[in-house]
């Protein structure tokens, strides 16, 4: 296999995502302290813009956290249920598993709402099961299964459980600024983000969005976790504070992808663009002849879960594009063995896509030709 400098390949997993120049430019705007006013304001800039661009700022208040997105998701899930209640939790793929995993994990008593990894989530069922648990706190649901590339209906399961009277839980991880104009459809009172995927920030800070009634539901519950307790980081953010040393550097580089998201038009331009990418490469992987699992009408913008070619194997593809300067990934669970993963998340413009496109075809080819 052909070496290529890391700097140099197009990432088609579904992140890390790639960054623009001057994302990355950001990282160099110097050492600060935490503890100091510059740092603040950062700060204050980072959560007033994140709900400003997504659309609540009325009605939400973000909470900033260094990790990576599991940090938001066990964040999120520690903060909703009180103390002798339940969570209910919607599974149909990886992440929807991970959610019922850190209830479990934490002492919290998780209820499922269980699918098949290709099929939406059943509003109705999310129904059923809050009527045969009245014990249950709180609703947790994935936006979109980056497992094989799929959309839950969270805007009706959010409905349901507005209804039902118990909070709505969504890790929009990778659906930020990719799927919606905004979250305002959510339905959603904690709301699970990262500064990668859609907001083309770097990895390693993440984030929760907090309607008034999830504020309120965090002050209520136990402390489950030092590091990952809301109320602490609310309490502190709230003054310019933060309870334990962030990420600094990767904060500019979160700022400015804010900004430059904001002067190229807003999310809605950015759904846009991700729908544009969607539709290039699906009409390329059908004029090779590759099919896609999940049916058109439930696909994500950024995600398509592809069969592999036939006769070829994902580790053979997966190096064949390496050495033409490209990474895709694998499918997770029993998929890895028929299926390969490609992202368009991130900075990727359309030409360097129409390049994956060709560089694919030419890798099949020479896979095949060196049999």
């Amino acid at each position: 296999m052909t070496a290529h400098p890391a700097a140099s390949l197009v990432l088609l997993n579904p992140g890390p995502a790639c960054t623009s120049e001057r994302v990355r430019d950001a990282l160099g705007r110097g050492d600060w302290c935490h503890r100091e006013p510059e740092f603040s304001e950062l700060l204050g800039s980072i959560r007033a813009g994140l709900t400003r661009v997504l659309n609540i700022a009325d009605t939400h208040e973000a909470i900033v956290v260094t990790g990576s997105g599991t940090s938001a998701m066990e964040m999120a899930v520690i903060s909703a249920v009180r103390a002798g209640r339940s969570i209910l939790v919607v599974r149909n793929g990886v992440y929807g598993d991970r959610l019922a995993r850190i209830a479990e994990v934490n002492g919290i008593t998780a209820h499922s709402v269980t699918g098949e990894w290709t099929q939406p989530a059943d509003p109705e069922a999310v129904r059923a099961a809050l009527a045969a648990h009245p014990d249950v706190d709180a609703v947790a649901v994935v936006q979109h299964e980056t497992t094989t590339g799929m959309i839950n209906p969270v805007g009706a399961i959010g409905r349901i459980a507005r209804e039902a009277g118990v909070l709505m839980v969504v890790d929009a991880i990778s659906a930020t600024a990719i799927e919606d104009e905004g979250h305002e459809d959510l339905n959603a009172d904690i709301i699970c983000g990262t500064a990668n995927k859609g907001l083309h920030g770097l990895p390693g800070i993440s984030f929760i969005l907090c309607s008034h009634k999830g504020i309120e539901r965090l002050q209520e519950v136990p402390v489950r976790s030092l590091y990952l307790n809301a109320d602490t980081y609310l309490t502190g953010q709230r003054k310019g504070d933060v309870p334990f040393t962030p990420a600094v550097q990767v904060c500019f580089a979160l700022d400015e992808a804010i900004k430059e998201l904001e002067e190229r038009g807003g999310v809605a331009a950015r759904v846009a663009q991700y729908q544009a990418r969607a539709a290039l490469v699906r009409a390329g992987f059908e004029r090779l002849g590759l099919e896609i699992l999940i049916p058109a009408e439930h696909r994500s913008n950024s995600i398509s879960m592809v069969y592999l070619p036939e006769g070829i194997t994902y580790p053979e593809l997966h190096d064949a594009l390496k050495d033409e300067g490209f990474v895709i990934y694998a499918g997770q669970g029993d998929l890895a063995k028929t299926f390969f993963r490609v992202s368009t998340m991130g900075e990727l413009p359309l030409p360097t896509l129409e390049r994956f496109l060709t560089a694919l075809e030419t890798s099949i080819s020479k896979i095949r030709a060196g049999r």
